[in-house]
């Protein structure tokens, strides 16, 4: 580092939106094959702690029309699927009732498009929470399509867990693990700053607020405006090195990192890996938030 100073109906056609109701779930989506193993812990635990229901949401995509085998094997696909699906669904919820058994668990299996499923389930949710299966570049560019279609488009924090994750991180800091956040100087890091005061304070934990990259003399030293959120500790560091590489550096041994986003919704060019990079590097879950009120009602409580 360089010089770094201080249940809807199964088979329904479209998603349609869900019900308001008391309180905001967290949701989590579920991809088949096991992949959201570390994105449902997670999920699980921010649900007990928010006082929350957890919803575990599946958009299953079937294929219509002809396909190669069928006709010769008898394969129904679409009754595979769905039992997939389920099957994949009442795995993650044990995994979440092993991590968080007295959190209400609802199972959403929607026949439709997971990105169109998952922004409708964002209207009365509080936090909507990703896995990074890990499975090289394939799950990265299905992991970049889902994101594009939900960060800075939908009004609540986005949550990427890697697959590595830790996740005892949180328990082994009794709770304080820092919490750091991204800032460049625009309007898109603003709610992110707020989002991660909220949560630093709401878990009487520090705050480490990174600004890096080629740009960074152009910004200070100085703590950023906060608003009425105080952390027990906040701390500024500057690196002109690659804005990824400084924020999963300062993240490794912290229980989340915040993003921001730049106006409508499309992360800000002068920053385009900082977000797949960090989330490749990162040992900590990754949240990216919206401008505006998303940004702070999706802080823990």
């Amino acid at each position: 580092m360089s010089d770094p100073r201080v249940s809807a109906p199964v088979g329904a056609p479209a998603p349609a939106a869900p019900t308001p109701r008391a309180g905001a779930d967290v949701v989590v989506g579920v991809p088949l094959g096991g992949r959201a193993r570390a994105a449902v812990h997670w999920a699980a635990a921010e649900a007990r702690d928010r006082g929350v229901a957890l919803r575990l949401v599946h958009g299953l995509v079937v294929p219509r029309g002809g396909y190669p085998g069928r006709s010769f094997v008898g394969v129904d696909a679409e009754r595979g699927l769905f039992s997939l699906a389920r099957q994949e669904l009442r795995d993650m919820r044990l995994v979440a009732r092993d991590v968080a058994p007295d959190v209400p668990i609802v199972e959403d299996l929607v026949e439709s498009d997971p990105v169109a499923v998952l922004r409708a389930q964002a209207r009365v949710a509080s936090l909507l929470v990703l896995g990074s299966d890990g499975f090289g570049r394939l799950g990265e560019l299905a992991l970049g399509r889902t994101t594009r279609g939900l960060a800075g488009e939908v009004a609540i924090p986005v949550v990427l867990v890697p697959h590595h994750c830790d996740a005892q991180a949180r328990e082994r800091a009794e709770g304080h693990a820092p919490v750091v956040v991204g800032d460049d100087g625009t309007e898109g890091c603003r709610a992110a700053l707020r989002f991660a005061a909220v949560r630093a304070v709401s878990r009487g934990a520090p705050l480490v607020v990174v600004r890096a990259g080629k740009d960074v003399r152009l910004l200070d030293e100085d703590v950023p405006e906060l608003g009425s959120e105080r952390p027990v500790g906040v701390r500024v560091v500057l690196a002109e090195e690659r804005a990824d590489r400084v924020l999963a550096d300062q993240a490794r041994d912290a229980e989340l990192v915040v993003l921001g986003v730049g106006e409508h919704g499309r992360l800000r060019h002068r920053r385009p890996r900082t977000r797949p990079g960090l989330v490749r590097r990162a040992t900590c879950p990754v949240a990216i938030v919206p401008p505006g009120p998303g940004g702070r009602s999706g802080a823990s409580r």
